[in-house]
């Protein structure tokens, strides 16, 4: 199920065949999440996580075609297995922008074990509707279901996550 919730806001949902604690696992390790992030076909030269309560975060997306779109924020919540809650603060130096970033967005993940499956439902709370509009028009929906896509095929790959 995806769609609004309101009319700032995205709601994505995806169920993913593994335990919970492997799909949070993938959401907050950094060498895991540079394996699935981002749209297809596209790398992760730089991904820091510093996934606790104020640490911030930093994911540069190369895309097919070489750019390096940057991407960064900053951990408000953090509930192990269960939820995480950051920032998202375009770049401003995008050119897609012409000069004119969205104001920072608000991120809300949740991880629910169901059926032996894990659930996720990531919320993105825009500042304004006409954020959201934008984003949309930019196909921002196209692709965080590349990378949900991704993240399904990286879960197929391996029989568990192994622990740190």
């Amino acid at each position: 199920m995806n769609g609004p919730a309101a009319p700032a806001t995205l709601v994505m949902v995806r169920s993913f065949d593994a335990p919970v604690e492997d799909v949070y696992r993938l959401w907050t390790d950094s060498a895991l999440v540079g394996r699935w992030w981002g749209i297809k076909g596209s790398t992760i030269p730089r991904c820091e996580l510093d996934v606790r309560v104020g640490g911030k975060w930093r994911i540069d997306m190369q895309a097919p075609n070489g750019k390096i779109y940057p991407n960064a924020g900053e951990y408000l919540e953090v509930v192990p297995n269960e939820r995480l809650v950051y920032t998202d603060v375009p770049d401003p130096t995008i050119a897609e922008w012409r000069g004119e970033p969205p104001q920072p967005r608000r991120n809300v993940v949740r991880f629910v074990q169901q059926d032996g499956r894990t659930v996720v439902t990531l919320e993105i709370h825009f500042a304004t509707a006409a954020d959201r509009e934008r984003m949309l028009a930019l196909g921002m929906q196209h692709g965080l279901g590349q990378a949900l896509d991704r993240l399904e095929a990286l879960i197929a790959s391996v029989e568990r996550v192994p622990p740190p």
